[in-house]
This record gives structure tokens, C-alpha cells and sequence, in this order.
């Protein structure tokens, strides 16, 4: 069987001689956790990546593009959303998770997971991030996988727990004045920083998408069933 599992990185696949079909899965990237600003203040998780797969009719010797979307950093002031995994552009799509909102005093909402504008035969949602109290408990949302990915416990510091190989999202921080933690590839959110003092710390980063490619060689006899 040929494959193609890339994280956060883009290329392209020609198509070998002889295959008509491939299965395509995508992970989007994860959304940053929002960052905080001031004493208490903490930000809310970011949201999982989204899940796509679909059963791709290809063309031999055509070179068909695809991008893994690569992890973003969180920052202290800006809500950072996660990066698109694409295959042949448009073909199959699977969003990125929204960044967490910072600077959170308990009323902002972590990143949305959603399965709006994804592209593909099976859609799944990333799991959502946490909304942060001024405690600062704001753990990142899984990515989708054959089902949607779980969410971040509301307003605390467990976050969502990846299936099916979707990354799990970051911890959320309980304690200190402290940066949030980088959510697990692929697509997983990042959780909220947390200032205990007046000094600013950043969200948690969200980690890269992937994309994966499965085809069949001709004449092996085998099936495309590829999970």
C-alpha cells in the first residue's frame, strides 16, 4: 500500500500509473489559547482542529497539492486561529480550530469547534476550548476524528482527550503566573495563559494539522479500506 502522513507541512502527490482511487484524511490545525493580560486575568482555550475524510477519484500521473496546516503560536493579546489542512486546494478541507479569547475575567467562550465549511465525505467537529474563569482553568479542545473531538471541561483545567490519533488538547494552567500549554498533533488547541501578577503570560500554541494519503497499487489484490 503507498502512503503519504505529513504534519504541518505541505507537497504535492502524483498520482502512480494504474491507481484510480485514494482515501484522503485531514486534520485541521489547532487554535492558540487566548493569552492574559493584567492581575487576575486568564484566557480561554483554543478549539481542536476539524476532521475530513473522503474517498478521492484520481487521475494517474496528475500531481494533486496538499497542506498539512502548521501549528500557530499563542500570544498575549491576540486570538490566534488555527490553519486550514487542504487536499488538491479545495477538494477536501478540514478547518482549523478558532482561537481562544484572552484576557478573560470568567465570561469570555473558548474556541468554537465546528464542522461548518469543511469539505468531504465524513465531516467531524474539533472539540471546543475551555472558557476561562479569572482563576485561570482553561484547558484546549481535541481534534476531530472518525467522531467529534471532546471539549475542554467548562471553565476548568481538563482538557479534551484526542481519538481515533486526533491530538488531545492542552492542559489548562491552575496555579502561577504562566503560559498555556501546546496542544498534542495532530490538532490539538492550546490552553489559556494565566497572570497571577501584573505580568502578561501567553496562550498556549496550537498544534499542526496532517494530512494523510492511502492509494493501492495496481494489480495487488487488495481492498481500499484503509481507517
Amino acid at each position: 500500500m503507498g502512503q503519504i502522513i505529513a504534519s504541518g507541512t505541505s507537497g504535492s502527490w502524483v498520482c502512480p500509473l494504474g491507481v484510480h482511487k485514494a482515501k484522503i484524511y485531514l486534520i485541521g490545525g489547532g487554535g492558540a489559547g487566548g493569552g492574559a493580560t493584567g492581575n487576575p486575568a486568564s484566557g480561554c482555550g483554543g478549539a481542536g482542529g476539524q476532521f475530513a475524510m473522503k474517498l478521492f477519484t484520481s487521475v494517474p500521473t496528475t500531481s494533486y497539492p496538499y497542506a498539512a496546516g502548521t501549528a500557530v503560536t499563542g500570544t498575549t493579546t491576540t486570538t490566534v486561529n488555527g490553519v486550514d489542512s487542504t487536499f488538491n486546494t479545495s477538494t477536501v478541507i478540514a478547518k482549523g480550530g478558532a482561537g481562544g479569547i484572552g484576557n478573560s475575567l470568567s465570561v469570555s467562550l473558548g474556541g468554537v469547534g465546528s464542522v461548518l465549511n469543511g469539505v468531504g465525505d465524513v465531516i467531524a467537529a474539533g472539540g471546543s476550548g475551555a472558557t476561562a474563569p479569572a482563576t485561570g482553568t482553561s484547558g484546549g479542545g481535541a481534534a476531530g476524528g472518525s467522531s467529534a473531538g471532546t471539549g475542554a471541561s467548562a471553565s476548568g483545567a481538563t482538557q479534551g482527550t484526542g481519538v481515533d490519533g486526533a491530538g488531545s488538547g492542552g492542559a489548562g494552567r491552575t496555579t502561577g503566573s504562566v503560559a498555556g500549554l501546546t496542544g498534542t498533533a495532530p490538532g490539538g488547541g492550546g490552553s489559556g495563559g494565566r497572570a497571577a501578577t501584573t505580568t502578561d503570560r501567553a496562550g498556549g500554541n496550537g498544534a499542526a494539522g496532517q494530512v494523510k494519503i492511502f492509494w493501492i497499487p495496481p494489480n495487488t489484490g487488495m481492498l481500499l479500506g484503509v481507517g
